[in-house]
């Protein structure tokens, strides 16, 4: 009920806002409880952060919004990272870096959702403030996404990493899930608990020399050349490569599907490279099973969705009785 009160107002703000102009379009709904406050504008998204206590929830419309800390426990959601008439998403940009975390403490339950970041990077902690129980959802990063500090519980999914990770630090139980990863996933300590799971890594090598503690099960490593998948100290299984790609001395590998080239793999294109009109589905889904018992890929585990769980207004009706405003509406919930 919270998040269908939240894309309504959105809606009529939405239509009382048409005649102004392009920089009043752009909005932040602000819930705290059962109080909503709605900003407007490129700093909309600046002054709903500022304004929100630990607990509350920000919605965003679509359009482009200057970046603000993410320095307290909120949920954030936005239309999404690319546009698509029949799922209905639009795109929430955040223009610019955006840092979560808090200098010199441990910042705990967060929630980022339909999110694109662009001309910037994410920063996920400080290396003087740890985050916990972080999750990045159905978000679109052009750039790095950087970690450092203490890290526990984070969990990345359904995201597209245009430029991989780099992780500094501490890390405890991190999963990144059906995930398309373009760009290395490197890491600086033995020890740290990654698990990278169905997920799609296309682009440049996957861990290089710095790759180390990381696991990578039900994957499918695109590069198409003959170079190394996955750095030291790396573990390996129900994975997909290119027979001539090589793993790094000390990763240790179990049930390693190999195929001549990248062709033929997926059925909807010979390569490896993101387009926001790829499907992914593979050409032998039945044959290539990863740990779960589903395929391996971003179609296998969680499945793969773009769409962020934001409601969907299907219809709406105003009517002005007196001073009173009375809506009738329809709303159905996204998958």
């Amino acid at each position: 009920m919270k998040k269908i009160l939240l894309s309504l107002m959105l809606l009529c703000c939405a239509l009382a806002g048409k005649a102004q102009t392009t920089t009043d379009v752009v909005k932040a709904v602000l819930q705290h409880g059962d109080q909503v406050s709605v900003f407007k504008g490129g700093n909309a998204f600046v002054q709903a952060m500022t304004a929100a206590v630990d607990g509350d929830v920000i919605t965003l419309s679509d359009g482009q919004f200057a970046p603000a800390p993410i320095n307290k426990s909120v949920s954030i959601y936005g239309a999404g990272y690319e546009s698509n008439a029949e799922t209905g998403t639009a795109v929430s940009c955040l223009l610019g870096n955006v840092y979560i975390g808090v200098q010199g403490d441990t910042l705990c339950n967060v929630h980022l959702e339909g999110l694109y970041i662009n001309n910037g990077y994410l920063y996920a902690g400080y290396s003087n403030g740890g985050i916990k129980n972080v999750t990045v959802e159905k978000c679109r990063m052009q750039n790095a996404l950087n970690m450092a500090g203490y890290n526990e519980n984070m969990t990345i999914k359904q995201c597209v990493l245009n430029s991989g990770l780099a992780r500094g630090g501490e890390y405890k139980n991190m999963l990144i899930s059906n995930c398309i990863v373009i760009g290395q996933v490197s890491g600086y300590t033995e020890n740290g608990e990654t698990l990278v799971d169905h997920s799609i890594c296309a682009g440049n090598r996957y861990s290089g020399n710095n790759g180390r503690g990381i696991t990578w099960t039900n994957c499918i490593f695109t590069y198409n050349t003959n170079s190394n998948v996955c750095g030291p100290y790396s573990v390996v299984k129900n994975s997909l490569k290119r027979t001539f790609a090589y793993f790094n001395d000390g990763t240790t590998t179990e049930n390693i599907y190999n195929v001549g080239d990248i062709s033929q793999v997926f059925a909807d294109a010979e390569n490896g490279d993101y387009s926001d009109e790829r499907t992914w589905e593979l050409k032998q889904p039945d044959v290539w099973i990863g740990t779960d018992g589903t395929q391996i890929g971003i179609h296998g585990g969680i499945g793969w969705s773009k769409v962020p769980r934001t409601p969907v207004i299907k219809s709406l009706e105003l009517n002005v009785e007196g001073t009173q405003l009375r809506i009738n509406y329809e709303a159905e919930a996204r998958d």
